[in-house]
């Protein structure tokens, strides 16, 4: 009995010390053109610890996620966190081209109503400069808050069209912000450990007769499929030069656009993303490995 006790203590204070955080907002680059890139930040703080993730222009044509690691002080309440390696990405694939955010600024973490603000240094991988600029970040639960209450004023308004009423959904645009959007023509790169994989194809949302054909280097793997809730699992195992993946929409179901979630496993990592095309249109996902 007194074993169970202790474990109890140990995980009670595992759960305690762990803390989880979200924050949306963007990156302001210094220079002439004062360029301004969405940005969205997730991680967990264990004892003084750092470690997550950041997605940089969200649902843009160079849509890039990173691995984050940094620490926190509760008593000076400094935070520190720099991007390291790139977990997907949808540019074109060079060494000059991704920048690495390096953030070192003040903020009290209490929950995700905070606000993180303040200069951020960008470096190449071989730790030469590339640009800088101030970081403006905002807790997701201040957003939700924000969304909420603009949704309530529209639904109560006389003024404003029952169809677009029914578009304002603070919770799917926040979900919608969240998931990787892939488009016509759209590449995604994903960097992969594993010499196999698992791809789980799904539809998310309201089943509406959507059909795709997947291609594993130019060989079909899934047929005039029928895109429906239940999740369809298809292990593939990696060859060592080239690892490209394609979507086909053959058709558009009863909504607009053929939608499909694409779930890839890579071991204990996740990576997930939504198909978002018309009839005829292609999208691929070329995977490489590390």
């Amino acid at each position: 009995m007194k074993k169970i006790f202790f474990l109890f203590l140990i995980i009670s204070n595992i759960c305690n010390s762990q803390q989880n955080y979200e924050f949306f907002g963007a990156l302001k680059l210094n220079g002439n053109v004062k360029e301004v890139i969405t940005y969205r930040i997730v991680f967990t703080e264990i004892n003084g610890n750092i470690n997550g993730f950041s997605i940089t222009d969200l649902g843009g044509n160079h849509e890039t996620k990173n691995k984050i690691a940094g620490s926190y002080n509760k008593k000076t309440k400094e935070i520190k966190f720099k991007e390291e390696d790139i977990l997907y990405t949808k540019s074109a694939l060079s060494d000059n081209v991704f920048c690495f955010v390096n953030f070192s600024g003040k903020v009290k973490l209490v929950d995700s109503n905070n606000k993180i603000e303040g200069s951020f240094k960008g470096f190449f991988k071989n730790k030469t400069n590339c640009i800088d600029g101030t970081l403006v970040l905002v807790g997701v639960a201040k957003i939700e808050k924000k969304l909420f209450k603009l949704s309530n004023k529209v639904q109560k308004s006389k003024n404003i069209d029952k169809n677009i009423k029914e578009k304002v959904n603070p919770v799917a645009l926040l979900d919608s912000l969240k998931v990787n959007s892939l488009t016509k023509n759209q590449n995604l790169n994903v960097f992969i450990q594993s010499d196999e994989i698992e791809i789980q194809v799904w539809d998310a949302k309201i089943e509406d007769g959507d059909r795709i054909d997947l291609f594993h280097n130019g060989r079909r793997i899934l047929d005039n499929y029928v895109v429906v809730n239940k999740k369809k699992t298809l292990k593939v195992k990696l060859v060592e030069d080239k690892n490209q993946f394609r979507i086909e929409a053959i058709n558009e179901g009863e909504r607009v656009l053929n939608t499909a979630m694409i779930r890839i496993i890579d071991g204990d990592r996740n990576f997930d993303l939504t198909s978002n095309l018309k009839k005829g249109e292609k999208a691929s996902i070329t995977i490489v490995k590390n």
